[in-house]
């Protein structure tokens, strides 16, 4: 029992993800695509995902002991499995190289400016396979203790400076146009990717019936946070200067607004702090993809000892992180890649196979009983 979730660390888990993509700057894509109408936007994508919510979370009632993969499975046999399996694993693969290029690129801003990029990512990578190794149990114990701290960063960001905000930035609250804050804005949606795991969930909780309370609860607080980060780069930012800085690629808007943050007229360098606690985050983040990636290819090959996979999925990434800049920008993974990929996964096809799962067992469900009454 001691790999099965408890509702906190459940919640933990699906909040240090989306406060990880919050660093790596996910919001700012947001605000670049919808602009001032970005929270009018938020909102109105929170409404349409709580939908989805709401029927994922009835639908997994049916499969309290089955994930996504099972399901699909159960509906195309052992080739869809393995179909839906590789999709997963690339967009986890995808992910994972995203998020060490990302952080990389802040840390050496940083910390080790003047630093071999291939050093520091060989001292990252050497962490991260130490941490990996030690397992799921050991990730949602680092999760609950440091979720906290991690919590507070993003909610110091609205707090830590509020004289300089200007209010004027918020307007006009529907942003460019009502078109492309409620049209084109739809593919803002991407920033819910956090929901995939609701497919992943229902057999890893040590209670099944805390699936609805985790659902609901950690949208709330991933909302939340999302919210906060995204009125802090508008009130410290007008739109016109975030656009320009995700143009020319050159600086995290996020980190620009801890700059302006000031604890203490002793603490003046304060994007360090915040990298430092944040940088808790990122490693939880980056483990949470190689165990997930682990896990689906146990499903797939059920191996003996799958703890001997950390190795190679992190070489993997390595290898993926250092060509990566040779083969795609960073940016265009992240802005168009990613982004359409969370679309299809959380909204498309995983959706899908869980409809016509749930179908499929009510058929079952019919058919047994009609075999019952004869």
């Amino acid at each position: 029992m001691k790999n099965k979730l408890t509702v906190f660390e459940a919640i933990s888990i699906i909040t240090i993800i989306t406060i990880s993509q919050i660093v790596l700057d996910f919001p700012e894509y947001l605000v670049d695509l919808t602009g001032t109408g970005t929270l009018i936007n938020l909102i109105f994508l929170a409404v349409i995902s709580l939908i989805f919510c709401f029927i994922i979370s009835n639908i997994f009632k049916n499969f309290s002991n089955h994930d996504i993969i099972d399901i699909s499975e159960i509906i195309g046999g052992k080739i869809l499995k393995f179909i839906i399996s590789v999709i997963f694993i690339i967009f986890l693969f995808l992910l994972a190289i995203s998020g060490v290029s990302n952080f990389l690129f802040l840390i050496r801003n940083i910390f080790f400016q003047n630093t071999n990029k291939l050093f520091v990512l060989s001292i990252f990578m050497v962490t991260l396979l130490f941490s990996a190794t030690k397992g799921f149990y050991s990730l949602k114990k680092l999760d609950t203790v440091i979720i906290g701290i991690l919590g507070l960063s993003i909610f110091a960001l609205f707090f830590g400076d509020n004289g300089n905000f200007n209010s004027n930035n918020l307007v006009p609250v529907f942003g460019y146009n009502y078109e492309t804050t409620f049209k084109t804005g739809l593919l803002n949606i991407f920033i819910f990717n956090f929901m995939l795991i609701y497919f992943f969930l229902m057999p890893n909780l040590s209670k099944k019936n805390d699936y609805k309370k985790i659902v609901f609860s950690s949208f709330g607080i991933n909302l939340a946070l999302l919210l906060i980060s995204v009125t802090s780069i508008l009130l410290y930012y007008p739109t016109s200067i975030t656009h320009s800085l995700t143009n020319i690629n050159t600086m995290n808007t996020i980190l620009l607004v801890t700059r302006r943050i000031q604890i203490s007229s002793f603490l003046s360098q304060t994007d360090s702090i915040f990298i430092f606690i944040w940088s808790f985050a990122i490693l939880s983040y980056i483990c949470f993809l190689i165990n997930s990636i682990i896990y689906i290819l146990n499903k797939l090959f059920n191996f003996k000892n799958k703890s001997k996979l950390s190795f190679p999925v992190v070489l993997a990434i390595l290898i993926g992180v250092l060509l990566i800049d040779r083969i795609i920008n960073i940016e265009f993974l992240e802005n168009i890649v990613l982004k359409y990929f969370s679309i299809f996964l959380t909204f498309g096809i995983s959706f899908i196979i869980l409809i016509l799962g749930y179908f499929k067992n009510k058929k079952k469900g019919l058919n047994n009983a009609k075999k019952a009454v004869k």
